[in-house]
């Protein structure tokens, strides 16, 4: 192998009349808070002061290797390692320049501060940041990733875009870090950190001085360059190394493995690269994560591999090692298919539910989310890839509904009460049945496969338990409104109310009302709960409001006027209604639940 290594340091990489690629392997921007932190800290504390000159100094700092693929003569060459601090270093600079920019105030300022600051960011931007060459604006790390967002809101100060929000993952976390950079560096952050540092008090006559000196230590870092010519070994390196930083995640070579051998179009149209560029766009507002994703594929799909975040790389290439170009492009196209249906699970769209018969699919897939159902969603995407791939042989959507309805109330029982299951209990039979699903060519296999399912779910909880839980659950308005978890019962009485009156998804006149009124006290359990619709419940407000006060008696006369079951059967059984009454209807609530779903 042909390299070449040479002592540099970041001045030296800057300035140099090469600019820096990320190439389309790459794996994203991925330092989080505790990476980057580290990084401004560790260059922070090489930076002594002088009390008697008053003056910083910098000192020998040395940042890792950094590996090229390309000769070091050459305009352009892409980085190998080193990704994730040169991006970061850029960032720090940026930060430094638009702090050295805000130096205007001249009542705290004396005439010369503000145009050193100037000077500095002049410095900072036209020589480390954007150089033009031979009139020509040269950004020294150019990204394929996250253009034209880095440069617009980071890289170019003078034509940047602050009307751009960042559009991915890797956008969100280069937001983040410029965020916390600009954040340090206000005056009297970092001046409060040299302080700490020093044991001395510095004022707003030092400020411009300590990011001058804050600049200089970061450039003065030294690094070793080393530049490799052959470009059939730089992916390999890639998968081998990573000198510093967060190590690459089991997404980030298998990204690094497609992209080297899927190439670009004879047209010059990079179709992986925006394939997976829409992968991460489609993801950023989800609750999850790209990585996360694709290990919940990888087990909908080939739930016999056992992938795990350790050796999903390994399962990669065990089964995509020797695959030809175009068997590559069917399984990217086959993931983008797999994340639609991710979506619908984790974020459900409520225009794709707008008929009668999916609304009960939609409140049950909101429901497992309301319940943290991470574990779940392999299962789920099993079940939605299979039965897409069925066509008319695929689960009718009544029998689909059912499920997820046993799903929904499994996870309401095992993690929204205090019955607390283990989720790892979970594991096996989740396991099982993706399998089983995943191999299915009928919609009665996948029929037997839900009947295994329930079958070893209900083993994980025990009746005597389940109806101690269920009695405990309470209800409060206020928590409602604020966010706090009353979903668990407002769940439960729901899903009771639905079942008496024959319903499959909840009515839209459904309003969780209090029997005894919850300004007594004492009145949040469960058994004090039913649904009514919402103008009865209006009516029972406003006749508070008028009396200042309401008794069951009060409330029952509007109560008859509802036409659910629920409330038909509180009045028909209770003339008086008492706080025992609440506690012995607790216990009959959890009985007709486990009844109608368990049993």
């Amino acid at each position: 192998m042909k390299f070449e290594a040479m002592s540099d340091n970041i001045r030296g990489l800057f300035t140099a009349t090469r600019t820096y690629k990320i190439p389309r392997f790459q794996r994203d921007f991925s330092w989080d808070q505790n990476n980057y932190n580290e990084f401004l800290n560790d260059i922070l504390s090489q930076i002594s002061f002088n009390p008697e000159s008053a003056k910083f100094e910098t000192s020998q700092y040395f940042l890792g290797n950094m590996l090229f693929l390309g000769e070091k003569e050459k305009d352009v060459v892409e980085v190998v390692d080193g990704q994730q601090r040169l991006t970061t270093a850029t960032i720090l600079l940026a930060a430094l320049r638009n702090s050295l920019y805000d130096v205007k105030d001249t009542e705290v300022y004396s005439t010369g501060q503000i145009a050193a600051a100037r000077d500095y960011a002049d410095t900072i931007q036209n020589e480390y940041l954007i150089k033009k060459i031979d009139g020509t604006p040269q950004r020294k790390v150019q990204t394929t990733s996250s253009y034209p967002y880095f440069t617009q809101t980071i890289q170019d100060y003078h034509t940047k875009n602050g009307d751009v929000e960042p559009a991915t993952e890797e956008e969100e976390l280069l937001k983040k870090t410029f965020d916390f950079f600009l954040k340090e560096l206000k005056e009297d952050a970092l001046l409060k950190k040299f302080s700490t540092m020093y044991k001395y008090q510095f004022k707003s006559v030092n400020y411009v001085e300590a990011l001058k000196a804050l600049r200089d230590q970061l450039l003065k870092s030294e690094i070793i360059d080393v530049f490799v010519s052959e470009k059939e070994q730089a992916n390999k390196i890639f998968e081998n190394i990573n000198s510093k930083g967060k190590p690459l995640s089991q997404v980030d070579l298998i990204k690094n493995s497609i992209f080297s051998r899927i190439s670009i179009s004879n047209g010059g149209v990079d179709e992986i690269s925006i394939t997976w560029n829409d992968f991460k766009k489609q993801i950023v507002d989800l609750d999850t994560t790209f990585n996360e994703f694709f290990l919940h594929y990888w087990k909908a799909v080939y739930p016999q591999d056992s992938a795990n975040g350790n050796n999903l790389y390994k399962k990669f290439l065990k089964r995509f090692g020797a695959s030809t170009d175009n068997e590559l492009e069917d399984f990217v196209k086959e993931l983008k298919q797999g994340l639609e249906f991710y979506k619908t699970i984790v974020s459900p769209d409520r225009n794709q539910f707008t008929r009668k018969e999916l609304k009960a699919e939609l409140e049950y897939l909101v429901a497992i989310n309301r319940f943290k159902g991470v574990q779940v969603r392999p299962v789920l995407l099993s079940l939605y890839i299979t039965n897409a791939k069925l066509g008319k042989k695929k689960l009718p959507q009544k029998e689909k509904t059912l499920f997820l309805q046993f799903l929904s109330n499994f996870h309401f029982a095992a993690f929204g009460t205090d019955l607390k299951v283990r989720s790892n209990k979970a594991t096996i039979p989740y396991k099982n049945f993706s399998q089983r699903v995943s191999n299915a060519k009928t919609k009665s296999e996948i029929k037997v496969a839900i009947l295994e399912l329930r079958k070893e779910l209900l083993k994980l909880i025990t009746k005597e338990n389940f109806i101690k839980v269920f009695e405990c659950l309470e209800f409060s308005k206020e928590k409602a409104r604020s966010g706090l978890e009353a979903f668990p019962a407002s769940y439960a009485i729901k899903q009771i109310a639905n079942f008496t009156d024959n319903r499959t998804f909840d009515d839209d006149e459904y309003s969780i009302e209090h029997i005894l009124d919850e300004s007594l006290g004492n009145t949040k359990n469960i058994g004090n709960l039913i649904v009514l619709e919402e103008k009865y419940n209006t009516a029972v407000n406003e006749e508070k409001k008028r009396n200042k006060d309401i008794s069951f008696e009060q409330k029952k006369f509007i109560y008859l006027q509802s036409s659910y079951t629920m409330v038909q059967t509180l009045c028909e059984k209770y003339t008086t209604f008492t706080r025992e009454d609440i506690s012995k209807r607790a216990n009959v609530l959890a009985y007709s639940f486990w009844d109608a779903f368990f049993k």
